[in-house]
Parts: C-alpha cells; sequence; structure tokens
C-alpha cells in the first residue's frame, strides 16, 4: 500500500486501510466499532485512555478531517508541521473507531498523508518504533493525570528532522500511577 501513490484525507480512505490491512484477518474489516471499550494499557498501570464514542465515530473523524482540510502545510515551518501532525494523528487515534488494528491503521495512513504533502517518509521508523509510537499516541490521550504530546512530538522530529531524539518505551510510563497508595 505504501508503494501506491493514492491518497485520499477522508473517512472513507481510513475504512479502506483498516480493510486493506485486515481482511484476511477479521471479518469487521474496514468496519467501525458498534460498542465503547476500554484497554489496560501497561504504561498507565493498567488505566485506559478515554476512546472515542461508538455512536459518533464518524462525525468525529470527519469533524477531524474538516479541521486539517483547511490547513496549509506547505505555508508552514517544520515546527509548526509536527505539532499540527501531532495533533491530528494523536486525535484520529483516539477516535478510535474499529474494534483491532487501530494504530497500524493510524500509522500507514499518516505516513501516506505525509507522504501526500511531500514528506519524504521512511517507514523503518513506524517499523522499529511502532512500541514507542502507540505508547506515544496513548500518553497524548490520557486525561486523567495531563496529556502530554511531547513523546509524539519528539518522533516525529527523528521521522521528519532526522533528529536523534531517545525514543525509549520505558521513559512512556506514568510513574505517578504506579506509586499511588490504595
Amino acid at each position: 500500500m505504501l508503494s501506491v501513490d493514492n491518497f485520499e484525507l477522508s473517512v472513507d480512505y481510513i475504512k479502506y486501510i483498516h480493510e486493506y490491512l485486515f481482511k484476511d484477518v477479521y471479518e469487521f474489516a474496514g468496519e467501525f466499532r458498534k460498542v465503547n471499550f476500554s484497554k489496560h494499557e501497561r504504561i498507565l498501570n493498567n488505566d485506559s485512555v478515554a476512546y472515542g464514542d461508538c455512536k459518533l465515530l464518524e462525525q468525529s473523524l470527519d469533524y477531524d478531517i474538516s479541521l486539517e482540510k483547511k490547513k496549509n502545510y506547505r505555508e508552514m515551518n517544520i515546527v509548526d508541521v509536527i505539532n499540527n501532525i501531532t495533533n491530528f494523528s494523536s486525535s484520529i487515534w483516539q477516535i478510535h473507531p474499529f474494534r483491532e488494528g487501530n494504530t497500524r491503521t493510524t500509522t500507514l495512513f499518516i505516513e501516506k498523508y505525509l507522504v501526500s504533502l511531500g514528506y519524504d517518509v521512511d517507514n523503518t521508523m513506524f517499523k522499529e518504533k511502532l512500541v514507542y509510537y502507540r505508547n506515544a499516541l496513548v500518553r497524548s490521550n490520557y486525561l486523567n493525570i495531563q496529556e502530554d504530546n511531547s513523546f509524539l512530538i519528539k518522533f516525529y522530529e527523528n521521522l521528519l528532522l532526522g533528529k536523534n531524539n531517545n525514543l525509549h518505551s520505558r521513559d512512556l510510563i506514568v510513574e505517578e500511577l504506579f506509586n499511588k497508595e490504595n
């Protein structure tokens, strides 16, 4: 899919990516989930991010995409590009429209989006740092203490600027959750 030069900034394209990736794995490939859920996150001491409401998945994605379509990345400096792509990827991941495969779908969607914007994106970093990337998405959406985009920003700085930020998953652990008295 990465070698095909097509991209559409749309809800349908997110569904298309999910179906493409998981058509041989899940019977629900390309279909939005119909129930709300939570996931026990190791870095949150088994707490969960608040994922999107299953009744509002399409509307939520459509809203984020409509805001994104108003942006002109070609007129932004690279710091603004990184901040905007961080916020956008964090928002669409938080909606979590599918039962499974949301991180891989978001990753491919964002990677293809960046390429469509003219950025030379190497898939290697997504492959090698997928656990870090997913945990950075978790941290950017964890509101119980304070959401923190800094880890996702570091990832995108490495990806788009060739920086060499340390990307260690252990740095994403929310220590306060493990040190609470019961």
